[in-house]
């Protein structure tokens, strides 16, 4: 059982987080001041979400002193360090694209040489209480096609089970508002099979964008045993994308079943810049235990 947390850690927790967001703030004043010189936007970037991991991570640690996580035992830097092979190479030029809407993969696909990293956050706020904490990082490598890797498994509290899912997106035709878009997942074990046997998770989507700018999606997935359930699984998907204003969208995703994806996620995107910062609910398919809150803070460096 989790211990309880003290008014000092609580308060110390709360001073990291706020100097994490902080972190961000200064990357994205930075980046507007350097503006348009690419190379010292790219390393702000960087430098600024490395910023936010460690000291997220040290807020997790001070709220939740038990924690097996990322962050323990000077493991914070491991997500951004198994970053870098993917953006390597990658050119220092702006993206707008989002590449998932919450969840579910979105109808974008990053322009060759482009870059994408997020950092996600969930908490549960019902018992039993936990937080997770995922990685990512996406390159365009032309011909409509992406790749990236995501790092979790990361929770608190309890014993964590780093993974790494490595993610290939293609989009083999768009015409107009219509947009076919399929891709793969496949997770890895970092620390073995003690934890988990490799798998995949395959989906296949169509979007239509209207003239009011709401962009629909729906699909299909299928996922091999060991990926959402014990046994094989496969289900549908949804989504919805709906500019309010031209730094703020509205937008929900679904996956159906009961099973380790299974979450309707409405809630909001807000962009600053090269920053987009996601807030949603995620609604657990089956089971009001599971709900919880999720938070997503991605840059186009």
């Amino acid at each position: 059982m989790a211990t309880r947390i003290r008014a000092r850690d609580f308060w110390r927790g709360l001073g990291l987080a706020v100097l994490a967001l902080a972190g961000l703030a200064l990357g994205l004043v930075a980046e507007w001041a350097l503006h348009p010189a690419p190379v010292p936007g790219l390393l702000l970037a960087l430098v600024s979400f490395a910023l936010y991991v460690w000291l997220s991570g040290k807020a997790v640690l001070a709220w939740w002193p038990d924690v097996d996580s990322l962050w323990r035992k000077d493991r914070h830097w491991s997500a951004f360090v198994v970053m870098l092979p993917v953006v390597a190479g990658a050119c220092p030029t702006s993206a707008g694209a989002q590449q998932t809407i919450f969840n579910v993969p979105s109808a974008d696909v990053l322009d060759r040489g482009k870059l994408y990293l997020e950092g996600d956050n969930l908490w549960r706020p019902s018992e039993p209480r936990l937080a997770l904490f995922t990685g990512r990082g996406v390159v365009g490598l032309g011909s409509h096609v992406e790749a990236g890797v995501n790092l979790g498994g990361f929770t608190t509290p309890g014993r964590s089970a780093p993974t790494a899912t490595i993610t290939v997106k293609w989009q083999p035709w768009r015409s107009g508002p219509f947009a076919l878009t399929t891709g793969a997942h496949g997770l890895f074990f970092l620390r073995g099979a003690g934890d988990g046997t490799p798998s995949v998770h395959v989906y296949a989507h169509g979007s239509y964008t209207a003239p009011t700018h709401t962009r629909l999606t729906a699909g299909a997935w299928l996922a091999s045993a060991g990926y959402v359930n014990a046994e094989t699984t496969k289900g549908a998907l949804f989504g919805f994308e709906q500019p309010a204003s031209s730094h703020l969208n509205v937008i929900a995703d679904w996956f159906t079943g009961k099973n380790g994806i299974g979450y309707l996620t409405p809630g909001i995107s807000a962009t600053a810049g090269p920053w987009t910062l996601y807030a949603g609910y995620s609604v657990k398919n089956g089971n009001s235990k599971g709900n919880a809150l999720l938070i997503e803070i991605g840059v186009n460096p």
